[in-house]
C-alpha cells in the first residue's frame, strides 16, 4: 500500500512543470512541519491524560467543582458592548 503510494506521488510529481517544483518544495515542507507540530501537541496531550491520577479523590472532586463554578461565572456575566 505504501509503495503504491509513494509511487502515485512520484507519478503525479513529474506531471508537474520545473517552474512550479519550488511552490511543490515548499507545501511539502509545510505539510511536514505541520505533522510534526501536530504529533507534538498529540505527545502534550497524552502527558496530561495521566496527570490527575496521583490527586487524592477529595482534592479532584474539590477540582472539578472549583471548575465548574468558574466555568458558570464566566458564561452568566453580562457584557455591554
Amino acid at each position: 500500500m505504501q509503495e503504491s503510494i509513494y509511487q502515485s506521488i512520484l507519478n503525479h510529481l513529474s506531471l508537474i512543470p520545473v517552474e512550479y517544483l519550488d511552490m511543490v518544495d515548499s507545501y511539502l515542507k509545510k505539510l511536514a512541519l505541520d505533522a510534526k507540530a501536530k504529533e507534538q501537541n498529540r505527545q502534550l496531550i497524552l502527558n496530561l491524560a495521566g496527570s490527575w491520577s496521583d490527586m487524592s479523590e477529595e482534592d479532584f472532586e474539590d477540582y472539578l467543582e472549583i471548575t465548574k463554578n468558574t466555568r458558570d461565572e464566566m458564561f452568566q456575566r453580562e457584557i455591554n458592548l
